[in-house]
């Protein structure tokens, strides 16, 4: 078998301890063939291949995102963007602005709004009453487990006071009984979701096609997806069909309290579905909400006083999905952010029979060193985003930190203490909710704060990861967190060949640059899915 592609005079940095490093790459069609020196590698070449002089870069393995909303984030980004708009004049502007292009009637949508833009007040409709004018508005909060919405917009939804919901969603009312516009969960949220305008298929096929050119553009190959349902596997279908998902995607369900067993039925006799490069063989449960708002479960109330109860009513429900789910050979992730949903999901994970499924619990934003040692022990995969430090302040005064203290801050988001724990640990975004750029996480897990926020030193005490051990977080564990680790995540030969080129080493590069370093070209299957102002046929000898 001859190679279709090759990279010579690079610093390959394979990831793969029998062969650490090497100086050429080939992949005949979707596999790597070849690691080895430009000799060893030229052997498997002939006229046909195409030949990448890689002279200063160095080619890693492809990137997995390990925590992601795909389908959710490429139609949230429709809308305005409110990443890192500080103040609540700034917010006003922004809506503003959009009202303008969109013009009266319509909606102004956005998402990744902080909580702290808004001020030490609560929200209230008439915050934004005159920026957003003549038309509805709904506004995501970053974290996507609070929006915020106008009078149009709650008037169209037909919300005129508090709701009872099966989760403990919440429709925020005034001391008067009146909706305040502020929509806390999912199942409040929705509320309005439903009644947005519904774009055509082909339009939100355009959007996910251009979400996934851009992730491949950052060197990623790869997304654990969170929020998956029998219409995500029509639409990861129609994608691949089309040649579209250059990704692959390990697929979860979302299951929520009020999940019937009709779609758990079909889930489990349906068997395991899949395609080439999609694969929905995990769940996801959320057993809280978020540490702002006051819907984390946590072993102690919050300084507001919320924190004391999970986001599912029932948790004998949750228990018994999770039992059946697992008894179906399903891997199961489950979001626990405060630390008593995090030491009630390992206590469940621990009654459950042996196998070699490896479970997961997503985020664990905060937990007691004796709950981090319990990951290893059991067999639990800890899945992070270190770039969720970038709404945290050094000195105390971000919401996150208000709510919990000083004393619980010191294990905010403990990546670092879960791998020196032994703990496998996956990295990830969790986008639309943080930027899916790995560089991002890359930094963050390395500085323990957000790369663009200078204004102080580590979050917490944790420890922080090295350059090497955070790129494994989005290689080779996310390999083995979805039993791929034979297959995917590490440069050798018979793996996949997912390769990413950096125009120079991101084990090397400072963390405070690692977010500006360039990736040359991104290789997906063996195809060249990215190429940077034409990088790699600049750098091939037949070009």
């Amino acid at each position: 078998m001859k190679a279709t592609l090759a990279i010579f005079d690079a610093n390959v940095y394979t990831l793969d301890p029998s062969r650490p490093t090497a100086q050429a790459i080939a992949c005949a069609k979707d596999l790597i063939i070849a690691v080895g020196s430009n000799d060893a590698v030229r052997d498997v070449c002939d006229r046909h291949t195409t030949r990448i002089v890689g002279t200063g870069w160095t080619v890693t393995p492809g990137l997995t995102d390990g925590h992601q909303h795909l389908l959710v984030g490429a139609e949230l980004g429709r809308g305005v963007n409110f990443d890192r708009v500080d103040d609540l004049q700034g917010v006003r502007v922004a809506v503003a602005r959009e009202r303008r292009r969109v013009g009266p009637g319509a909606w102004v949508l956005g998402y990744a709004l902080e909580y702290r833009s808004l001020g030490d007040r609560p929200y209230n409709c008439e915050l934004l009453a005159d920026a957003a004018g003549d038309g509805p508005m709904l506004i995501y909060a970053f974290d996507l487990h609070t929006a915020f919405a106008n009078q149009h917009a709650l008037t169209l939804a037909g919300i005129t006071g508090p709701r009872r919901f099966s989760d403990e969603s919440v429709v925020v009312c005034d001391q008067q009984g009146m909706p305040t516009g502020e929509l806390r969960e999912r199942s409040a949220m929705d509320l309005v979701v439903k009644v947005l305008p519904t774009p055509t298929a082909e339009l939100r096929e355009q959007w996910y096609r251009e979400a996934i050119q851009q992730q491949n553009a950052h060197g990623i190959t790869g997304i654990h997806q969170m929020d998956g349902s029998p219409a995500t596997i029509a639409t990861l279908a129609s994608l691949e069909g089309s040649g579209a998902l250059s990704v692959r995607v390990a697929l979860h369900y979302r299951m929520d309290p009020d999940t019937s067993d009709d779609p758990v039925d079909e889930i489990i006799r349906g068997g395991v579905r899949h395609g080439n490069y999609y694969r929905a063989d995990g769940v996801k449960f959320i057993l809280d909400g978020v540490i702002e708002t006051g819907t984390a479960w946590l072993e102690e109330p919050d300084s507001k006083g919320g924190g004391t109860v999970p986001m599912w009513p029932d948790l004998s429900r949750y228990m018994q999905l999770v039992r059946r789910f697992d008894s179906a050979g399903y891997r199961v992730a489950t979001h626990a952010i405060g630390d008593r949903a995090v030491r009630t999901v390992l206590d469940l994970y621990a009654d459950l029979p042996k196998s070699n499924l490896r479970h997961r619990v997503e985020h664990i934003e905060t937990a007691p060193p004796s709950t981090v040692a319990r990951f290893a022990s059991q067999g639990v995969t800890a899945s992070m985003q270190p770039i969720h430090l970038r709404w945290i302040r050094p000195d105390l005064s971000d919401p996150w930190s208000e709510r919990l203290g000083p004393e619980r801050c010191e294990h905010a988001m403990p990546h670092g203490d879960l791998l020196a724990a032994g703990a496998l640990v996956v990295l990830g975004s969790d986008w639309p909710v943080a930027p899916f750029d790995p560089r991002l996480g890359l930094a963050a897990a390395q500085l323990r704060r957000a790369p663009d926020f200078e204004g102080g030193g580590a979050i917490g005490k944790s420890r922080a990861l090295t350059a090497v051990e955070a790129l494994a977080g989005y290689t080779v564990n996310a390999a083995k967190a979805i039993g791929k680790e034979q297959s995917l995540g590490i440069l050798r030969e018979g793996y996949k060949a997912d390769l990413v080129l950096w125009v120079s080493d991101p084990t090397v590069c400072p963390p405070d640059h690692l977010a500006h370093l360039p990736i040359a070209a991104t290789i997906f299957d063996g195809k060249i899915v990215y190429d940077a102002s034409s990088s790699v046929q600049q750098h091939s000898p037949t070009s």
